[in-house]
């Protein structure tokens, strides 16, 4: 169920600049504690938090969306930067907190809800096409960046912070084994900016990774614009789901449908694809080719 609660934000330089200490504190307060499975890592370095908001570029009074808001660190920097903060919190003990930190005041509007199955549609009909800043929850991250893909049409930015292994995976080369079907989808549709790194140290717990700020900019029209998009990411999904077999043995599997060997070696061939090739080798120019040509023969 959707909770929603309206509030006005004064700028504290304590709430502003959090020392660790006192976020230790807050979890004693309220008999909290950040949940490893969750992904709870909460960025306490100040001089990261402005660097962040600085990158994401906010005009006064811009509507700006925030993914997992946990203590209101970030969205009081964001709120100090000019912004008006939606953001989204599903876990109780936290949403308890900004409740009480954030009661009566009107830059902020606090949502519990889950993003994962958020309307994001009916807010950017009130809002038009949403700024996304976020310290993306490390257990959903990718799953995040699948769904913002997916509903491009939703958002203008994400400014996000990742786990860098993930970061990675968005900007990675042909034929690494990083590069995979986030690569390819994104390379298709968005421009997309590693900013600069985080330490662990930053955050509370501190995790055993490095964090990457990533700037992602859908296009309209997109850089690589596919005759048919929906297929364009069945033929990407397909092709990565038995990552080591060839082109061949993986779309000839009957997970496209329509999709028969013949029409599969016309567009091929047609492509200049060669179907002996691995996914991983093919780039996003090369995936809308075939796809392109794979659609003329479904059509």
């Amino acid at each position: 169920m959707l909770e929603c609660s309206r509030s006005r934000l004064t700028w504290n330089p304590m709430n502003s600049n959090p020392k660790r200490s006192e976020i230790k504190r807050i979890f004693r307060q309220h008999g909290l504690a950040p949940k490893k499975w969750m992904g709870q890592n909460l960025l306490v370095d100040p001089a990261y938090l402005g660097r962040i908001v600085e990158a994401a570029q906010i005009q006064p009074g811009q509507p700006v969306v925030e993914v997992g808001a946990g203590l209101g660190v970030l969205t009081e920097a964001l709120v100090e930067e000019g912004a008006r903060v939606w953001a989204l919190e599903v876990d109780a003990g936290f949403f308890r907190v900004l409740e009480q930190k954030l009661e009566g005041r009107d830059e902020v509007q606090l949502i519990h809800a889950d993003v994962l199955k958020f309307d994001f549609r009916r807010l950017r009909e009130r809002l038009g096409p949403l700024k996304v800043v976020a310290n993306l929850p490390y257990n959903i991250s990718s799953r995040l960046i699948f769904r913002f893909h997916e509903e491009q049409d939703m958002f203008s930015s994400l400014t996000i912070l990742l786990q860098k292994e993930v970061a990675e995976r968005l900007m990675a080369s042909p034929g690494t084994k990083d590069y995979g079907i986030l690569t390819v989808l994104l390379g298709v549709s968005a421009i997309v900016e590693n900013l600069f790194d985080i330490p662990g140290e930053a955050f509370f717990p501190v995790p055993k990774v490095r964090s990457t700020l990533v700037r992602v900019r859908f296009q309209n029209p997109p850089p690589l614009a596919a005759a048919d998009p929906s297929l364009l990411i069945r033929v990407v999904k397909s092709s990565f789901a038995a990552r080591r077999k060839t082109l061949r043995n993986s779309l000839r599997s009957g997970s496209i449908p329509g999709l028969t060997e013949p029409i599969l070696s016309e567009s091929a061939q047609a492509a200049d694809i060669d179907l002996r090739r691995r996914p991983e080798t093919l780039t996003p120019e090369e995936f809308v080719r075939f796809s392109d040509e794979i659609h003329k023969r479904l059509s």
